[in-house]
């Protein structure tokens, strides 16, 4: 706004008459008195606030410019920490998959092994089952058996008695009690 006063006050300097050249002299003389107050005004602030501003200004760029250049250090230590990763990252998948291999046949192994456990002992189980159901049959055949033989054995009586002949009937007796010693 002061620049623009002082061109137009120029302006009018320079198409003024003579009598106005006079009162735009006086005029343009306190403008340039003050425009010059101005500017010394503006140095002596410039001057003391300055140095302040720019140096608080550098020490922020320099800080910035020290924490970009960590950043940047870091992530190249990333970038090679990766890059040795990726590097090795064949081998360790190798590995891996041969430790869960071995893991496998580890477990399957297992799996046989209580498989062949269970398998013997249902044959042990069905060993027991089938002399015990033996054994049942057995017991119960020789029931059976005596059972048979004392009806026969009253069989032979009762028609012993309807014809009472006695020595035959002790006789079948005795031979019967020794058979069943025997």
């Amino acid at each position: 706004m002061l620049l623009h006063s002082l061109a137009s006050s120029l302006l009018l300097f320079l198409q003024a008459t003579p009598q106005e050249t006079v009162i735009l002299d006086e005029v343009t003389r306190w403008k340039i008195i003050n425009f010059a107050l101005f500017l010394l005004g503006l140095g002596y602030l410039i001057a003391k606030f300055a140095p302040r501003f720019f140096n608080a200004r550098s020490a922020d760029i320099q800080k910035a410019i020290q924490d970009a250049t960590g950043l940047r250090i870091e992530a190249e230590f990333r970038s090679s920490e990766i890059d040795r990763k990726m590097a090795t990252l064949a081998d360790e998948i190798k590995r891996m998959r041969e430790e869960g291999a071995a893991e496998m046949q580890r477990a399957h192994q297992g799996v046989l092994h209580e498989t062949d456990l269970e398998i013997e002992h249902i044959r042990k189980n069905t060993r027991n089952e089938i002399e015990a159901l033996r054994s049942e049959a057995a017991a119960r055949v020789r029931t059976h058996t005596a059972r048979l033989a004392i009806e026969a054995a009253e069989r032979r009586l009762r028609e012993n008695f309807a014809h009472r002949d006695d020595a035959p009937l002790l006789d079948d007796f005795v031979h019967l009690v020794e058979r069943g010693r025997n």
